[in-house]
């Protein structure tokens, strides 16, 4: 049993699964390499933020009686899954509803320790459709193989740019949902759907304002299956009346008989633009005369052969080198469309394309031409650095401002059998002050160090603290202490810190698109805490100039962003399936709701609580006209972020280990010490027992005191359970106590200022703890709603991105000076 204890504390990871709605099944990885018991072994997989939380349990077999229902005929374990230690779960037919986190533990009579928590991230597909302006209608694509029942119902809906029902198809029997008057007589669908499968949706006469994002949802029994898809409206360069009226022109001023002869030399052109990136772009070439036995050649300005079509075949000699195996037309012009595809589009691509067909006698009948230009879409390339105190990450965008954003978050810990989005904030130098290693492997790396080298190496932790002391005035010449006593400056850490950020996001932009990029190409965004003072924040500022991610000349291209104000801005996007939310009654909202929870209506506000590793800011937020948020009230806050947490539970083991035996653990074992405050980081989110190992170090430094069970007479709240440290529910609740008193202070000092909050928006790693969401939706949740993003870690990146590519989205604050570019 002593060996099962120990391994427990040393198995615990978390992964990621991604999967799209529609598939058969997915596997939740659970994998188990210590020794299982041999009787009383029970695994659980649960879902912390639903009641009951239970998805699945298997003792000897499965015991389904207490599982959410929600889950009940979907899930599975192998059969063997105890004797070999393969806990995986499988999920059959996975919703979006399903995403969340899912805890992997495993328990017998004495203990319940989490082995695993998988992210569950179930997307639906997107399909993008253009239409033409002039256009009778357009086919928004949704088909589905699986067999449909008759009582089976189809809802169309736009959600973007706003929430609209766009047609109902269900039984007759069931009443069916008020269709939006915009969409009235416009929409239909095939009236054989439920056998062939075709559930598209014809819309006639579009128009610029139907463009946005739809989405077809089917109700298949209690199953429920969608498709995204992107509609986009495209208006004509050239519109017909523009030819129209032309032609007219020249009928008032060429004779009947030349324009009959030259009738098929009428020229339209067409100017088309993209941005460098694009999978490919169309050069439009059609015509209403019937075409047949032609010959179809596409040149540029330099009159280099495009691309060539006749009866069915390229000529590829006769075609540029630069444009092989990048172009294709249709092999059919019934319609006369004899547009050209180009694929990859570059800067260089950009010029002056013609159209031109002849018959088979070599009589030119038609001409065209078409203006392509490529933009540089590099300006508009983001980075966002969160720098938090305990954990750190960057996000980046490479699509351009008028595009939907594509963010990318650097994954981290793989060789730690990891997943994460964010990794710890700790750097390590050697004993000269050169750097060596950041994050997971820095504290890998120091946590294995003997204690003779651990004395010669520098290595920082929770050093971004030290910008929030009192009497800090941003001195360049200011140190700070490694765990080892020693010291160095404070901007070389910070130096060496954001240039290690920004090097490994450029090689990461290069292996994700192929495109070796300098840090000048990006606008970068730096968050900060919103209760730093100036000095703070230019000396962040000064760190970022000096790692290279901003020059002289270009300060410009380097934001300063408020953690609270990132986070709002992301959490005003997500859907309801995005959020661990409750209502006023404290029940979880339905998540398949797919209206977003966070209210974007004008006049809505809501406290932003930013819950970091160091500190805990709050900002008051009320959304304009437009979208864009107006801050209400001067950030405020506290340093009792998490690592208040970590320090209560420093203290007890100091209490626990009296007589100076942790003291001097702590100075002669500094790695091991690392190790266990580690491992705690990741059980306090939890609200349970938890069992901290104990390492064979501090067993012998007892041991030359006394028997170690004695150490555990004079505590409450702890006891020795066969090589661990048992700490109990109660006490563990009790480490939150003063970061939790603080929060609920300046909340409750906020909400008396009468600005009529709407919510209270959670956000930041620290929220991921179960015990701090409970505390504040049982202290407020009589007075507004409590939302809490599902990847609250990450909210602060993902919205720092979004205000790199619309600086506009924040309108205006109480300290002005606080906020974006080179005004701080």
């Amino acid at each position: 049993m002593k060996v099962f204890a120990v391994l427990l504390m040393l198995v615990h990871a978390s992964s990621l699964a991604d999967v799209y709605e529609g598939v058969e099944s997915v596997v939740l990885p659970c994998h188990y390499s210590g020794l299982i018991p041999d009787n009383h072994l029970t695994v659980t997989w649960s879902r912390y933020d639903l009641s009951p939380q239970t998805v699945h349990l298997r003792r000897e077999d499965d015991d389904l009686q207490g599982q959410n229902q929600y889950f009940s005929g979907r899930t599975s374990m192998k059969r063997d899954a105890l004797d070999f230690g393969d806990f995986s779960l499988t999920l059959r037919k996975p919703h979006v509803s399903d995403s969340g986190n899912y805890t992997c533990s495993i328990s017998d009579e004495r203990q319940k320790v989490t082995v695993t928590d998988v992210q569950l991230q179930v997307k639906v597909h997107q399909v993008k459709v253009e239409v033409t302006e002039g256009a009778e209608s357009v086919t928004l694509p949704c088909k589905i193989t699986a067999y449909l029942p008759e009582d089976s119902s189809v809802e169309w809906t736009r959600f973007e740019p706003e929430f609209m029902i766009a047609y109902v198809y269900q039984d007759v029997s069931i009443k069916a949902k008020e269709q939006d008057k915009f969409y009235c007589n416009r929409t239909s669908m095939k009236e054989d759907l439920l056998k062939t499968g075709d559930l598209s949706l014809t819309l006639k006469y579009p128009t610029e304002r139907d463009s946005g994002v739809y989405v077809c949802t089917i109700y298949r029994g209690k199953e429920i299956l969608r498709q995204k898809i992107v509609l986009q409206y495209v208006k004509e360069k050239f519109p017909s009346w523009a030819r129209g009226f032309l032609i007219l022109v020249v009928l008032l001023i060429v004779s009947g008989g030349i324009l009959f002869h030259f009738r098929h030399y009428f020229m339209s052109v067409y100017k088309v633009e993209v941005d460098s990136g694009v999978e490919s772009v169309v050069l439009p070439c059609k015509t209403t005369v019937h075409l047949q036995d032609v010959r179809v050649k596409w040149r540029n300005s330099k009159d280099w052969i495009v691309h060539i079509y006749q009866k069915g075949l390229i000529e590829p000699d006769e075609q540029h080198e630069l444009y092989r195996d990048r172009t294709e037309m249709k092999t059919i012009f019934k319609f006369g469309d004899l547009s050209l595809t180009l694929a990859e589009p570059t800067e260089r691509d950009t010029d002056t394309y013609t159209c031109t067909v002849y018959n088979k006698r070599g009589k030119m009948l038609m001409k065209k031409k078409v203006l392509l230009n490529v933009r540089d879409a590099v300006v508009s390339f983001i980075i966002a650095i969160d720098f938090g105190t305990a954990y750190s990450g960057y996000a980046f965008n490479i699509t351009s401002s008028d595009k939907e954003s594509d963010h990318h978050l650097k994954r981290w810990g793989k060789e730690q059998r990891l997943e994460t989005p964010k990794t710890p904030t700790c750097i390590l130098f050697n004993e000269d002050g050169k750097f060596m290693l950041f994050g997971y492997e820095a504290k890998a790396a120091y946590i294995k160090m003997r204690e003779e080298e651990a004395k010669k190496h520098l290595f920082f932790e929770n050093f971004k603290m030290a910008l929030y002391a009192k009497g800090f005035k941003g001195s360049k010449d200011m140190k700070i202490k490694a765990a080892n006593g020693k010291e160095m400056t404070a901007l070389k850490v910070f130096t060496e810190t954001l240039g290690y950020l920004k090097s490994d996001a450029l090689k990461t932009v290069t292996e994700t698109t192929g495109r070796k990029l300098q840090a000048s190409n990006f606008t970068w965004v730096l968050t900060v805490p919103a209760i730093w003072d100036h000095s703070a924040k230019q000396f962040m500022r000064e760190a970022a100039a000096q790692a290279g991610i901003m020059t002289e000349g270009d300060e410009e291209k380097l934001l300063i962003a408020l953690e609270p104000e990132a986070a709002s801005v992301w959490c005003k996007k997500l859907p309801a399936d995005g959020f661990i939310t409750r209502n006023l009654s404290g029940n979880v909202l339905n998540q398949n709701n797919s209206r977003p929870p966070l209210d974007q209506s004008a006049g809505t506000k809501y406290i932003v609580v930013d819950c970091g590793g160091g500190t805990i800011d709050m900002t008051v937020h009320e959304v304009l006209r437009g979208g864009a948020l107006k801050e209400l009230h001067k950030a405020s806050g506290n340093d009792l972020g998490g690592q208040t947490v970590d320090r209560k539970f420093k203290e007890f083991l100091r209490e626990i280990f009296c007589d100076g035996v942790w003291d001097e653990y702590e100075q002669k074992y500094p790695s091991e010490v690392q190790k266990i405050v580690y491992n705690f980081m990741t059980l306090k989110q939890v609200d349970e027992d938890v069992n901290i190992s104990c390492s064979f170090n501090l067993g012998m430094l007892v041991q030359k005191k006394q028997n170690i069970e004695k150490f555990f007479e004079s505590v409450e709240g702890a006891s020795w359970n066969e090589g661990s440290i048992k700490i109990s529910r109660n006490k563990l609740r009790s480490f939150f106590a003063e970061s939790l008193q603080g929060i609920t202070e300046r909340l409750t000092e906020i909400l008396r200022k009468g600005f009529s909050i709407d919510y209270i928006l959670l956000v930041g790693g620290f929220a991921n703890s179960l015990i701090l969401r409970q505390h504040i939706i049982d202290q407020f949740n009589k007075r507004c709603k409590v939302l809490c993003p599902s990847r609250a870690q990450e909210a602060i990146l993902r919205g720092a991105v979004e205000i790199g590519r619309k600086t506009d989205l924040v309108s205006s604050q109480k300290n002005a000076r606080t906020f974006m570019n080179g005004c701080v």
